[in-house]
């Protein structure tokens, strides 16, 4: 039987199996008339008797559907400035809660949390849960669905344990969420908890595991009136001095066994509307951040390494233009990798005999600035703007010094929109970046002196999110010395001096490299047991967006098919399964 034929009789299966469907559920809450309650994780403070429990909750997992081992129960209340979050979940046996004490994120223990939909967009969630230790996790949800744990709020949460099980407390500020400041409002609510030693999430509003959507499903969250946004203004000045001792190596007038450093700088986040924010930095210290993994790679790719510097975290989902189909999990071909801002310098010099070097580790960031957010209207953007500084490396030879440019100075830009319709049912955005480097030394020329990119990229769905499609379409136009366009096609990434590719050829005399890329995709998420995913990529020869991106190879037509069955509840000795068809 054919492929096509195949994905025919898929495609009737699939729309004949319908999703488990649940009514919506409302909470109201109220305004704080009196003290705040006292965020303790004890729930005794006479504010909370103001307002009604939420409870009734619905099993998620490991029983879609089925009513959970454990009850809970949720209070919410606000003022000008906060909403507070209580959370009683019931446990018979308090002696069996899991209080794993773990880093911020992590969940390996028990924890109850809530999600606001504050834009009511149907699209975005804002997250915070605790665990029964104390530990916090919060993140966001972006297109119904997706998870970014890389964002981190500022807000405050307790929990503590009695003979009723455990008992947790949030205060949110106003200032973490995002929306709309009408006099009265509605915002998505859901609330959810995890039991460890059981495997079990139960949820209050009940959204069926093989749901096509998330946030789009929420209950509703009534009673908000008289709340303003709240422009945030933080302004951060730092001083870091340091002090380093290592061992001593003979004769290396940069190795004497210490080393003595002062930096100074600023860091500012301004609320320029309650949706769209500006950061800023200038002469950045990212000293606070976690190391990257050691990795021996033997091969000619590149590796990737997350980005883990607060500046380029927050808000990088607006940022992401991902070519490969699929869950967008696909760490390749996407157009901005910030990463490459503050990278190793390209260059590495070599040193006489006798001579010791000195060489920077990184390009120093000078100063950069970016604006994101997302309007009421569905309209995200975001606009980043970052200047390096020329890097140098120092030599010594029998005390003689000299020094040596490794890395030129270098302006980087990304602009990126993209506007929802319909409450995300569509979307279409464009993204732009640009590299731009001042390279003054001959043998710095193999680095591109410019290099552009431009994209368009366009979603839709329909049957309530169960079907969908996209498009997207990349161009690329890198230009420089002939010496920077031949080492570009030589490079690992195109390798147009393969003996097998008689289609291209290097050509030692161009100053410029240009190409195309794009991917087509249609599939079925949620809505029964079946799905279905199948996507077409190809990328062109020429096409490289290495300067600001991230792609490990051109010179591509791929196409993927993918068809799954999915038992979502627990059968015999399985909790789930699936089987899976691959092409």
């Amino acid at each position: 039987m054919s492929s096509v034929r195949i994905l025919f009789l898929a495609i009737i299966l699939i729309w004949l199996i319908p999703v488990a469907a649940f009514s919506q559920r409302s909470y109201q809450t109220a305004r704080l008339s009196g003290p705040a309650p006292q965020i303790d994780g004890i729930i005794n403070d006479a504010s909370w008797e103001s307002v009604s429990w939420g409870d009734s909750f619905t099993q998620r997992e490991p029983y879609d559907g089925k009513s959970p081992s454990q009850q809970t129960a949720f209070r919410i209340l606000y003022d000008d400035k906060f909403v507070y979050v209580a959370i009683r979940a019931f446990d018979s046996v308090p002696s069996d809660i899991v209080t794993r004490l773990t880093r911020r994120d992590n969940t390996d223990a028990d924890w109850v949390g809530i999600i606001f939909d504050s834009y009511n967009d149907n699209l975005t969630g804002f997250g915070f849960a605790v665990t029964a230790s104390g530990v916090k996790m919060d993140l966001m949800i972006i297109n119904d669905g997706q998870d970014d744990e890389s964002w981190d709020a500022i807000w405050n949460a307790k929990s503590h344990i009695d003979a009723q099980g455990w008992t947790a407390e949030f205060s949110i500020p106003l200032s973490q969420l995002r929306f709309s400041g009408k006099d009265e409002m509605t915002w998505g609510l859901n609330v959810m908890r995890y039991i460890y030693r059981k495997e079990e999430m139960s949820v209050w509003q009940p959204i069926a595991r093989n749901a096509p959507g998330f946030v789009s499903l929420f209950g509703d969250l009534q009673g908000l009136k008289g709340i303003k946004p709240k422009r945030e203004v933080e302004i951060l000045p730092y001083m870091v001095t340091k002090a380093q001792y290592d061992e001593k190596e003979e004769g290396n007038p940069f190795a004497t066994g210490k080393s003595y450093g002062f930096n100074t700088g600023i860091d500012g986040k301004i609320g320029l509307t309650n949706d769209f924010t500006l950061n800023f930095t200038v002469n950045p210290d990212f000293g606070q951040v976690e190391a990257d993994p050691s990795e021996v790679n033997l091969t000619a790719f590149e590796s990737y390494f997350e980005e883990k510097r607060p500046f380029f975290i927050e808000g990088k989902n607006i940022f992401d233009f991902r070519l490969t189909g699929g869950d967008g999990d696909d760490t390749q071909n996407n157009m901005f990798y910030s990463r490459r801002i503050g990278r190793e310098p390209h260059y590495y010099p070599e040193t006489a005999d006798g001579e010791y070097m000195k060489m920077p580790s990184t390009s120093h960031i000078l100063g950069s600035f970016k604006v994101s957010g997302k309007s009421r209207k569905g309209l995200s953007v975001g606009i980043l703007e970052s200047l390096t500084g020329v890097e140098k490396a120092k030599f010594d030879l029998s005390g003689n010094r000299r020094e040596m440019t490794v890395e030129p100075f270098t302006n980087y830009f990304v602009g990126r929109v993209m506007q929802d319709f319909n409450k995300g049912v569509s979307s279409l955005g464009g993204i732009f970046t640009s590299t731009n480097r001042s390279i003054s030394v001959d043998y710095l020329k193999d680095l591109p002196s410019a290099a552009y990119t431009g994209g368009l990229d366009y979603t839709h769905s329909w049957k309530n999110k169960t079907y969908y499609y996209s498009l997207k379409m990349v161009g690329t136009r890198l230009s420089g010395d002939t010496k920077a366009i031949t080492t570009l096609q030589e490079s690992s990434a195109h390798y147009y001096q393969s003996p097998d590719k008689k289609h291209v050829r290097i050509d030692t005399t161009a100053t410029s490299l240009s190409g195309y890329a794009g991917t087509f995709e249609i599939g079925k998420q949620g809505n029964g047991h079946f799905n279905f995913m199948t996507w077409l990529t190809m990328r062109s020869p020429g096409v490289d967006f290495n300067d600001i991106g991230f792609m490990r190879q051109a010179d591509e037509i791929q196409h993927v098919f993918w068809l799954g069955y999915r038992k979502y509840e627990p059968v015999g000795i399985f909790k789930s399964f699936g089987l899976n068809f691959n092409e």
